[in-house]
């Protein structure tokens, strides 16, 4: 079984730690505040789309968006590592 990595004590490790914690925290509040928007309107509206129109419950269209809204967030932090890695690699 290998033993794990001891991480480094120094300004740049705590600096990483603050971080995370800011992320979980953030992750945190956004999860509450999505979960009482979702308590909150389940009333059944017309949401309309490019080509068409159709009637859903409130609550999905707010987790809808809220999946999209994640999935972006992802793809904008996956492109910036992949363009400093090649800005590193020239």
């Amino acid at each position: 079984m290998a033993q794990p990595t001891e991480r480094p004590d120094g300004p740049a490790a705590r600096r990483r730690d603050n971080r995370e914690i800011a992320r979980l925290v953030v992750f945190g509040i956004g999860l509450v505040l999505l979960i009482a928007f979702v308590i909150g309107n389940s009333d059944p509206v017309k949401v309309n789309f490019v080509f068409f129109h159709t009637r859903t419950s409130l609550v999905w269209v707010i987790l809808l968006s809220a999946v999209l809204g994640l999935l972006v967030d992802r793809l904008i932090i996956a492109l910036g590592k992949r363009r400093k890695k090649q800005k590193q690699k020239q």
